[in-house]
């Protein structure tokens, strides 16, 4: 960072230049972490009025991008703190596994760390090197290794653990034919508290059920009230 003269006129400038350069960078980053777009949108306003501030105090970044990542990733910190988020990524961090979806691995991502998932995001979603998120992070390069080995694990952990859309949308159909094991039934109730689809596909389920048991009940006609042979049958 260059400390220098904070004249307003020139920072405004250079701010201007950086928020037309970098924005989506900021935005993009902080809806991965925080994957809600208002938090999303609010951080980056919150990222950019803290680099304005800066400017006027002199601060001239060398690497500006860099730079209002680490103000960024300071703001998501802070307000993950405050418990008010549901984090994930986007697809971008779905490994080619056959079977394996988006949902599913933003699912399991929520199980990490507010670091662990900043790491991941760092390294597969914007492919920095590991001395950028030491920096970053503040970390040591050790540390940064250790970090992304264990979201890696735990990643890894989860999704093996967790139930997929797949495998609840099957659980629920064994469950309607009364063939669901108890120990199934907790692994589902646990994916329909964080999976919305696949609870409007439960309601749908049920409602199928009812609209097809609903045919039984349905009235013949009274030409079928009695069999008769038309005429000339025998």
């Amino acid at each position: 960072m260059t400390p220098s003269s904070g004249h307003p006129a020139r920072s405004a400038r250079v701010l201007d230049r950086l928020y037309r350069r970098h924005v989506g960078a900021v935005y993009r980053y902080s809806l991965a972490v925080l994957d809600d777009a208002a938090d999303a949108e609010a951080v980056t306003r919150t990222t950019f009025l803290n680099a304005q501030r800066a400017l006027e105090r002199g601060e001239r970044p060398r690497t500006p991008q860099s730079w209002l990542l680490a103000i960024a990733h300071s703001v998501c910190r802070q307000r993950a703190r405050h418990g008010s988020l549901d984090d994930d990524v986007g697809e971008e961090l779905v490994p080619d596994e056959p079977g394996l979806r988006t949902e599913d691995v933003q699912r399991a991502l929520r199980h990490l760390s507010f670091h662990e998932r900043a790491a991941l995001v760092m390294r597969e979603l914007e492919g920095r090197s590991y001395p950028e998120i030491a920096e970053l992070l503040e970390l040591s390069l050790a540390a940064v290794e250790m970090l992304l080995f264990r979201a890696r694990r735990a990643l890894r952990e989860q999704l093996e653990e967790s139930l997929s859309c797949e495998g609840a949308e099957l659980a629920i159909s064994r469950h309607l034919d009364g063939r669901l094991e108890r120990a199934e039934k907790g692994a589902l109730r646990a994916h329909l508290r964080q999976c919305d689809d696949c609870v409007a596909f439960a309601y749908q389920q049920q409602s199928q059920r009812k609209a097809l048991r609903a045919l039984a009940a349905v009235q013949l006609p009274p030409s079928l009230s009695a069999f008769s042979a038309p005429p000339g049958a025998t």
